[in-house]
């Protein structure tokens, strides 16, 4: 009697090891699909993407007065910012000039003889 439940016994383990090898083939089958679907996929035919500077169907066609205004402020404090970067640059290189003794550097009017003050108007 031993020897027959050893034997029933080793077909129930066969079984659940087939089982769980056809279930666990089954859910590696059923997520490949889902995998696979359009749903998770990416788009197979992407559209190509705009050009810079170019308007797009979301894009506003018109800039809104608020964005108007910040846009003109911004640029007159780029525009200012480099004058500014550029006068001090020339300062710089006409005080290097001066110091080297070069005759290319313009020496300030107070410095030199011949500066004579302007003529201030009479009322």
């Amino acid at each position: 009697m031993s020897a027959r439940l050893q034997q029933k016994k080793d077909l129930l383990e066969q079984k659940t090891d087939t089982l769980m090898l056809k279930r666990t083939l089954i859910l590696a089958a059923v997520f490949g699909l889902i995998a696979d679907s359009s749903v998770f996929a990416a788009d197979p035919t992407p559209s190509p993407s705009p050009a810079k500077g170019a308007a797009t169907e979301a894009a506003s066609p018109s800039p809104s007065p608020a964005k108007t205004r910040r846009r003109a402020r911004v640029e007159a404090r780029r525009t200012g910012r480099q004058q500014r970067r550029e006068g001090r640059q020339e300062a710089r290189t006409t005080r290097r000039e001066a110091r080297k003794g070069k005759p290319e550097a313009s020496p300030s009017p107070e410095a030199s003889p011949e500066a004579k003050p302007s003529p201030t108007p009479k009322e």
